[in-house]
């Protein structure tokens, strides 16, 4: 089809059958390659927002992963926390005897944000591995400290942005990667919430840009990976005068050409189910809404698929020109994909594509999208 002739088509497409509903299969699988040495970890932390929803993704994993047990922040969160289903049955120490397990040869560090880059440098001079919550820090030079030790002792770490491994925003990159959408102009994403916990708020509130650091930090790594490091960032954001956090935020990052707009409003009453990411060239368009969505089919109980509409005005080798509404069938679970990369990172089964230099990119442009430090192009 020439681009005219779709640009006049329109809205028409789906009535002259180039509108094609593409339906997904089962979940991708979970099960570890044949012979797979399960890898030895243990938790730091458990006062991390995902905390516990990475000890549960990890338990579900036993092909891949010996849990050996679970070090709290400090004697406070264990007591509050060591009762919780998901944490009563593990074995409970101090750091120093989680360091002394043996056989360990990971670490998933969930602690509070603040604490995740001491912790980190920990288990790094001690050549362990990690799955790493985010963001890495507030400051850049304590982020490049951190990596450089793990450089030095080789070791692996993952940040925990749980979208590589998100099956449609991995076919937006490839979208854009192979030139499907022509030259990227737009692109537009948010982290909306419906926070209103007083004591929540007032945490958060605690880290400069709000928001925009802890939740949208998840969208600048995508566009990092999408289109690299930025001219220019502007940041805009409407602080509550109440309990003064950053609870609407804007950051806009500028390109040769593209713009792209990050968004996080945490008064957002639609919240979860409306979050959304456009992204759109000279060729075409993709967009999915919402990002992320965990209701079951009560047919096959695998999570539902998200929708992709995919609209191209040019045909390339796996799709037609016109427009196409996918259903994408994501992991079961939020956490399988990386922590599944990550124990194949670990035992070499597959290479690690985010280099430590892309790491300290990612962080140093989370910083200014939220407002901690100013861009500087390199």
């Amino acid at each position: 089809m020439k681009r005219r002739d779709f640009l006049n088509t329109g809205l028409a497409l789906g009535a002259t059958g180039l509108c094609s509903t593409i339906l997904a299969g089962e979940a991708p699988s979970i099960s570890a390659p044949k012979g797979f040495k399960k890898i030895r970890i243990a938790q730091i932390g458990v006062l991390h927002e995902h905390a516990s929803g990475k000890m549960n993704s990890m338990k579900q994993l036993p092909e891949y992963f010996e849990i050996l047990g679970i070090a709290a922040e400090n004697p406070e969160a264990e007591k509050k926390h060591r009762n919780a289903k998901i944490y009563k049955d593990l074995k409970w120490m101090s750091k120093e005897e989680l360091f002394a397990l043996p056989g360990l040869e990971a670490v998933a560090v969930e602690t509070e944000m603040t604490d995740l880059l001491p912790t980190a440098v920990q288990c790094a001079e001690r050549g362990l591995h990690m799955h790493l919550d985010k963001p890495l820090g507030q400051e850049l030079s304590e982020c490049k400290k951190m990596l450089d030790v793990c450089k030095k002792h080789k070791v692996i770490v993952q940040p925990g942005y749980m979208f590589r491994t998100n099956q449609a925003f991995r076919l937006a990159l490839k979208a854009v990667k192979n030139g499907w959408l022509g030259e990227i102009f737009d692109v537009r994403a948010n982290m909306d919430r419906s926070d209103f916990s007083p004591g929540f708020r007032k945490w958060l509130a605690t880290y400069r840009g709000g928001g925009m650091y802890d939740f949208g930090s998840h969208l600048v790594d995508f566009v990092v990976e999408l289109l690299g490091a930025p001219k220019k960032i502007d940041v805009f954001e409407k602080p509550d005068p109440k309990d003064g956090l950053s609870d609407n935020t804007l950051s806009v990052l500028s390109y040769d050409r593209a713009l792209v707009q990050l968004r996080v409003n945490q008064k957002n009453p639609y919240a979860f189910k409306k979050r959304s990411l456009t992204i759109t060239g000279t060729k075409g368009r993709f967009e999915l809404d919402p990002l992320e969505c965990w209701d079951k089919d009560p047919k096959t109980g695998n999570v539902v698929p998200l929708n992709v509409v995919l609209s191209l005005q040019e045909e390339n080798p796996e799709y037609k020109a016109g427009v196409h509404e996918l259903k994408i069938q994501p992991f079961n679970d939020r956490y399988f994909g990386q922590l599944i990369d990550f124990a194949k990172f670990v035992r070499g089964e597959k290479k690690n594509p985010y280099s430590y230099k892309q790491e300290l990119l990612v962080q140093k442009t989370i910083l200014a999208a939220s407002g901690y430090i100013p861009w500087t192009a390199e």
